[in-house]
């Protein structure tokens, strides 16, 4: 959606090529299904009806981004992973009014970029917590 999203590597245990996934009838749409990684079943999650923006389609060049919140795992649908950095405490600021109030919640800070603009940092203890995450069980 042109926007671009950053998780603290605390939260990522690997980035994978997006894996065969099997779909499950009656769940939600941001639940894409689930896969195998290495013997553990992983559920699959479109972060972005969480976030108010459009779903994502699955298609073959896209990444998971494994994460593990609190106990929780998930394998989080990403179009693109286009680096790894490290940000100081005062490159981050916290977000305010330019962030629209739907995103708020889900944003710990925000990072001005030379090359991509505006980075928004990803509160995932509040995407897990969240009523359209948390619906099913995925400890």
């Amino acid at each position: 959606a042109d926007q671009y999203f950053a998780i603290e590597i605390k939260y990522i245990h690997e980035v994978l090529p997006l894996p065969q996934i099997t779909r499950l009838p009656n769940v939600e749409k941001q639940f894409l299904g689930v896969f195998n990684l290495r013997g553990k079943i992983v559920p699959l999650i479109d972060i972005s009806p969480v976030l108010k923006l459009n779903p994502l389609e699955m298609r073959p060049e896209y990444f998971v981004v494994y994460c593990v919140v609190n106990g929780k795992y998930a394998g989080i649908l990403a179009e693109k992973v286009l680096e790894m950095r490290d940000l100081e405490t005062e490159q981050l600021h916290v977000p305010g009014t330019e962030v629209n109030p739907d995103l708020l919640p889900y944003i710990s800070a925000i990072y001005e970029d030379n090359q991509y603009g505006t980075i928004y940092v990803l509160d995932m203890v509040s995407i897990f917590e969240s009523a359209e995450v948390n619906k099913y069980r995925f400890e």
